[in-house]
């Protein structure tokens, strides 16, 4: 399937609007009929605004309103993506099939990326395990209590070797 760009398929409406028939502006431009169909249709609804970018998300609420005035008026999902500026009625479908699985919670967004990764639970520690952590504990702390009382003293004795030797 080939896509055609914005601008494209507007000249490929207009020109059907002008009097052209819209098998020989298909064969003209290399599109399909169908392709050719949902350019004019978007240009009568929309005109030329139709062809601008347009915003891809949609509310929960918007979604059902599309699907619900989709079954009361009989619209095709093509129509009803014409008549609400919806890029595609690939769209509409998506949402009528998740509806009819899910109910309201399938027209939710979805959370996009990597689920977070949850690091597993370590097993409670046993208590003779929970006592040679202690005793590590403190060991490094007493090592750094002997370190610091050595810092201590070398800068006294630096500064009580400065004061003498003034």
């Amino acid at each position: 399937m080939t896509k055609f760009t914005r601008s494209e398929r507007l000249v490929a409406a207009m020109a059907v609007e002008a009097g052209d028939s819209m098998a020989s502006v298909a064969r003209q431009f290399g599109m399909s009929k169908k392709v050719v169909t949902r350019s004019v249709n978007l240009y009568r609804e929309e005109g030329v605004s139709g062809f601008l970018a347009k915003k891809a998300s949609y509310s929960v609420a918007q979604k059902v309103e599309v699907l619900k005035l989709m079954h009361s008026q009989g619209l095709s999902q093509e129509e009803a993506a014409v008549k609400f500026g919806i890029r595609g009625s690939a769209t509409i479908w998506e949402w009528e099939r998740r509806y009819l699985e899910n109910g309201l919670e399938g027209l939710k967004p979805k959370k996009k990326g990597r689920r977070p990764r949850v690091p597993k639970p370590k097993p409670p520690l046993t208590p003779y395990e929970q006592l040679l952590a202690e005793n590590e504990y403190l060991r490094a702390e007493n090592e750094y209590l002997k370190k610091l009382n050595a810092l201590v003293a070398e800068r006294e004795a630096r500064e009580k070797h400065g004061k003498t030797t003034e």
